[in-house]
C-alpha cells in the first residue's frame, strides 16, 4: 500500500523531493509554515496529499494498515483541516461571535491550539493561499508566529508573487516546476487521459475544440519555410478567430494562441535545433506576451511574433 501513495512516487519534482524526502525522515525538523508553489497541474497537491499521509502515519511509512492511515484514505482523518477550496471565494476572517466554519477565526478557536486526535501532527492546509483575505491575513499571521508545536501550515499557491512578503518571509518555500514531457506522457497513460506532443508541462487540460489541434498542425508541420508562409499562417488564425467567436471559457483564444505556440516549438525543434534557436526564443517571448492579463492584447503579441519570424527566416 506505501509503495502505491508514497512520497518517491512523485514525478519530475526532483527539486521538491529534495524537501519532502529531508522533512519526512525528520518530521521534528517542519517549519510551521510549507509553501508549495509552481504552476498549476503540476502535481503540487497530490504531493502534499503523500507528504501529510507520510507525516501522519503511526509507522513513519505511509504504511496503509495503522489507523492513521485508514482515516486519511476514507478522507476522515481528525488531524487535517483542508480548506475547501471554491473558485474566487476569499477566505475570510470570520465573524466576531460565533465565526463560520473555514474562516480564521473558526480555525484559531475550534482547531488550532487543541492537540491531534491520532498523530503527533495537525496539518492545515489552504488548497489556494492566494485567495487569504487582507483582515484574514493579519489574524494568520500571528497563528504562525505563535502555533503550537504540533500544528503546521500547508499553503499551495501557483505564484509566489500572489503572496505578501510577510507570509513567505514565515515559510520554508517548496519549488515545483513544469514536468517533463515524458512524464506527462507517462501520467496520461496510466490515467487513460488522451495525450498530445505538444502538451505542456502541466496535466491542466482545456476544453479544446474537436479537430483544432489536427487544423493547426497541419498549418505549421512542414509547412513553414518561407517568410510568407508565416504571413499565411496569421491570415489563417485571425479568419479562424472571426468564424469562431463563442470562445468558451476553458478555451480561450489565448488558449488557441498558447496552442499555437507549443506546436512551433515543437516544429522548430525538429531539426537543426542551433539554428532555429531565436525562433523559439521568439515563441516564448510570445507566450510571455499573452500571460500579462493586458486587454486586447493578444493580436498585437501575435503580429509581432509573425513579423519576428519572418524576418528570422529571411536571414
Amino acid at each position: 500500500m506505501s509503495s502505491a501513495f508514497g512520497i518517491e512516487e512523485i514525478q519530475g519534482q526532483e527539486r521538491a523531493l529534495v524537501f519532502l524526502k529531508k522533512y519526512s525522515s525528520q518530521p521534528d525538523l517542519l517549519p510551521p509554515l510549507l509553501i508549495f508553489h509552481g504552476p498549476e497541474g503540476t502535481g503540487k497537491e497530490s504531493a502534499v496529499e503523500r507528504f501529510i499521509r507520510h507525516i501522519l502515519c503511526l509507522e513513519g511509512t505511509s504504511c496503509g494498515n495503522c489507523v492513521s492511515c485508514r482515516a486519511f484514505m476514507h478522507h476522515s482523518h481528525p488531524d487535517i483541516v483542508w480548506f475547501p477550496l471554491e473558485k474566487n471565494k476569499q477566505i475570510a476572517i470570520g465573524k466576531e461571535d460565533n465565526p463560520e466554519e473555514f474562516t480564521i477565526r473558526w480555525l484559531i478557536r475550534t482547531r488550532l491550539y487543541y492537540r491531534p486526535h491520532l498523530s503527533k501532527t495537525r496539518f492545515i492546509i489552504i488548497p489556494d493561499a492566494s485567495l487569504i483575505g487582507n483582515e484574514a491575513e493579519t489574524a494568520l499571521l500571528k497563528s504562525l508566529e505563535e502555533a503550537p508545536f504540533f500544528t503546521r501550515f500547508i499553503f499551495i499557491v501557483n505564484d509566489l508573487e500572489q503572496l505578501k512578503e510577510t507570509i513567505v518571509s514565515r515559510a520554508v518555500c517548496i519549488p515545483f516546476g513544469y514536468l517533463p514531457q515524458q512524464v506527462i506522457k507517462e501520467l496520461h497513460n496510466k490515467n487513460s487521459i488522451p495525450y498530445f506532443p505538444a502538451k505542456g508541462g502541466s496535466m491542466v487540460s482545456f476544453d479544446c475544440p474537436p479537430n483544432v489541434l489536427e487544423q493547426i498542425s497541419q498549418r505549421i508541420s512542414g509547412n513553414l519555410r518561407q517568410p510568407l508562409d508565416y504571413l499565411r499562417l496569421e491570415e489563417w488564425i485571425l479568419e479562424y478567430k472571426e468564424e469562431h467567436p463563442d470562445w468558451k471559457e476553458d478555451f480561450s483564444f489565448k488558449d488557441f494562441l498558447d496552442l499555437i505556440g507549443l506546436l512551433l516549438l515543437q516544429e522548430f525543434s525538429k531539426s537543426d535545433f542551433d539554428s532555429n534557436l531565436p525562433k523559439m526564443e521568439a515563441v516564448f517571448r510570445f507566450k510571455e506576451k499573452l500571460h500579462e492579463r493586458v486587454h486586447g492584447q493578444e493580436n498585437i503579441s501575435l503580429s509581432l511574433l509573425i513579423h519576428e519570424l519572418t524576418l528570422l527566416e529571411q536571414k
